[in-house]
């Protein structure tokens, strides 16, 4: 009886090549992973968090009726009417679109107070859209921020 010599492909061999496969994946892994640029923190991650804590403030304070501005959309979207409150020093309207950010708009307002603010809204495309606006009364900020939907 003529037993093989071993020399084919045997379990053994399948080990060895199994975590030299592993090996060589965990290696590419690792170089492709080392050259990724990861932004989870910027450069002034200080700074932005003092002004994300003002906008939540912001945010979170009673705004009382007098001071309080309305944000309508007009003539089938087409138009942006903003009533302002009496009293007004500044305002800044703000669009932010999710999926391109070279969409987003910012409108200052300049104009007489008890005036209403009126903008055109052609830049506003299909899909969801978020808006912040922030003016001054008397002193006082306030901030309010909301999602809309363009058919």
């Amino acid at each position: 009886m003529n037993k093989s010599s071993g020399k084919g492909f045997h379990w053994g061999h399948g080990i060895i090549l199994t975590f030299v496969l592993f090996g060589a994946f965990m290696a590419y892994f690792y170089i492709h992973m080392t050259h990724q640029v990861i932004e989870l923190v910027g450069d002034n991650y200080y700074e932005d968090g003092q002004k994300f804590q003002k906008k939540i403030n912001l945010k979170n304070q009673v705004i009382p009726a007098s001071d309080t501005l309305q944000v309508q959309f007009l003539a089938d979207n087409t138009y942006i009417l903003v009533r302002l409150p009496q009293g007004i020093q500044a305002a800044h309207l703000k669009f932010f679109r999710p999926s391109n950010s070279k969409q987003d708009k910012q409108f200052e307002w300049k104009g007489k107070d008890g005036e209403a603010w009126t903008l055109p809204s052609g830049f506003l495309t299909k899909g969801p859209w978020k808006y912040s606006i922030s003016w001054r009364v008397r002193g006082h900020e306030y901030l309010k921020e909301a999602r809309l939907i363009i058919d």
